[in-house]
């Protein structure tokens, strides 16, 4: 039975990453006649999302960056057991993000953002966390 886990939660978590990758290296324009600009910046472009969260756009782009990384924390301890350590799972997260953010650097109408890189990885901490929780809740209720 954990072989089979452990299979189930390896395809959905490749499948749920290469989406949000074909996302994320789309060249793509926030909204018309906007100019995207990187940020190294920390919290800069978390303070747009918070002043625009009744803004689609912006809580979209908010949301997304949450759920982008998540699957690494939710699914990754399941599929490869070694990550069942929740640094392991930041790290992890952190690298792809980062490698996401300067791939976004060469890509029209893409910007790179220190703050998606947060976002990217609280989002796998919530995974994480889920995990744990989920983990310790008792089967038989």
């Amino acid at each position: 039975m954990r072989v089979v886990m452990r299979g189930a939660a390896a395809i959905a978590l490749v499948a749920w990453l290469a989406i949000g990758l074909v996302l994320t290296v789309q060249p793509g324009h926030p909204l018309p006649g906007q100019v995207v600009n990187d940020n190294l910046v920390p919290f800069r472009t978390i303070g747009i999302y918070l002043a625009n969260a009744s803004n689609p756009f912006w809580a979209r782009q908010a949301i997304g960056n949450v759920l982008f990384l998540l699957p690494i924390g939710l699914l990754g301890p399941i599929a490869f057991p070694a990550l069942d350590r929740w640094w392991r799972v930041l790290l992890l997260a952190l690298v792809i993000s980062v490698a996401v953010e300067v791939a976004q650097l060469w890509i029209p109408d893409r910007s790179a953002d220190v703050d998606d890189v947060m976002v990217n990885v609280a989002g796998a901490a919530i995974g994480f966390l889920i995990y744990r929780i989920a983990r310790r809740t008792p089967k038989d209720r």
